[in-house]
């Protein structure tokens, strides 16, 4: 039972940290937005905050005790919102791919996304084959909007960079952003 209890313990204590840790990089996003008079961090900053709030609801729901059915009632609601929130951002990714904004972002911006990106992304994938490999499926619905949310920011990261580093090479940028913003939306609307 020792065990078990550390398990909990770690159980509770992940879901805080992951929703603190989304909610400074959403507040974040929302103050470079404001900085650069960027709608595009604008919008994420608030995605990241939705999908924060997605992934404490399902936790919130996650109990032993719970019956099957309220736990695929859990998981249906959770879905319809993050098909709605997705289908919204993807068509900012539309945006993002047609709009001629190129900003240089300073070096550090670009830096703290890149150190987001790349350890969410891990975590995510991480977290995703621990959870699904052992079937619960609440806790595995959260992982995935944790693997979604990496997903997005992988755009948002390339974005910058190619706006930052590439600001003279709009052929570079007219050929990834497409590609990488197309994958993406097909994947989160899976």
């Amino acid at each position: 039972t020792s065990g078990s209890k550390k398990e909990s313990g770690n159980f509770i204590i992940s879901p805080c940290l992951s929703f603190i840790f989304n909610m400074a990089y959403s507040f974040f996003l929302f103050v470079v937005g404001q900085m650069y008079s960027s709608k595009w961090f604008f919008v994420t900053s608030i995605y990241y905050g939705l999908l924060s709030v997605a992934r404490i609801f399902v936790y919130l729901q996650i109990s032993p005790q719970k019956q099957l059915v309220s736990k695929i009632k859990t998981m249906r609601a959770c879905g319809c919102f993050l098909l709605s929130i997705n289908l919204v951002f993807s068509t900012m990714m539309f945006i993002l791919i047609y709009g001629n904004q190129y900003i240089k972002y300073h070096e550090i911006i670009v830096i703290a996304l890149a150190t987001y990106t790349f350890t969410s992304l891990t975590m995510a994938i991480i977290n995703s084959i621990k959870h699904l490999s052992k079937n619960n499926y609440l806790p595995s619905c959260a992982k995935i909007i944790s693997l979604i949310s990496a997903s997005v920011s992988i755009v948002t990261l390339t974005n910058i960079m190619l706006s930052t580093f590439g600001e003279n090479n709009s052929l570079l940028r007219s050929i990834i952003l497409p590609i990488l913003s197309g994958f993406v939306s097909i994947f989160i609307q899976l």
